[in-house]
């Protein structure tokens, strides 16, 4: 499995690198000290995953990581203190992973998560074709899924474009757009939709983009 890393911190990072790479199921593909130089290395790299460290991290590091998720082939793991657990709590990265934690829940995280992840014929994609979420997920793009979680949690279109980085407007186009594919009046019936199953984000329907 291909894991790009960023990490403020040289040592930790070096460290980090060299944990996941004597795993033996892992090699890091690329090292970087800042979000748009990962990316950026991710890309080239073709990696499946990247491995961020939340120290340093400011909110415009937050935003960019999230904007290339929507529009990659990869996850996001994001590794942060257990104060800051309530700060990430509502970030939609694919899993947050404690400091305090033993190496063997990343190792678990990782695993989990390289079985829903493919790696792309092309190094980079656009938009996925294939729809989010369960049995009907071929209704919603990747961006439309991870929006649909948020409106479900009963955020606000403010509170998920400072998540997301997009606008508010294009916030409120995109939870139109999500109640017309799911045939949803109001936000409450599209967290209904979502948590009663058919829109399960563990589903084996959720995967990357062919």
């Amino acid at each position: 499995m291909r894991i790009a890393l960023c990490c403020k911190e040289g040592l930790f990072c070096e460290a980090l690198a060299s944990l996941l790479d004597h795993h033996g199921s892992f090699q890091v593909v690329a090292n970087e000290v800042s979000p748009r130089s990962m990316v950026t290395a991710a890309k080239d790299q073709r990696a499946q995953i990247m491995v961020v460290d939340s120290f340093g991290l400011d909110m415009s590091d937050l935003q960019f990581l999230l904007g290339a998720r929507a529009f990659g082939d990869f996850a996001v793991v994001l590794i942060i203190s257990d104060a800051e657990k309530e700060t990430f709590a509502d970030v939609p990265v694919d899993r947050l992973v404690s400091r305090s934690e033993s190496s063997e829940k990343l190792f678990e995280a990782l695993g989990e998560l390289g079985g829903k992840v493919r790696l792309s014929v092309r190094p980079y994609v656009r938009e996925s074709r294939r729809g989010y979420g369960g049995r009907d997920a071929n209704e919603l793009s990747r961006r439309e899924y991870e929006c649909a979680l948020l409106v479900a949690k009963g955020l606000s279109n403010r509170k998920i474009a400072s998540i997301t980085g997009l606008r508010e407007q294009s916030v409120k186009n995109l939870v139109s757009v999500i109640m017309r594919k799911l045939h949803c009046e109001n936000r409450v019936q599209v967290a209904l939709k979502l948590t009663q199953g058919s829109y399960s984000s563990t589903s084996s329907t959720e995967e990357t983009a062919e």
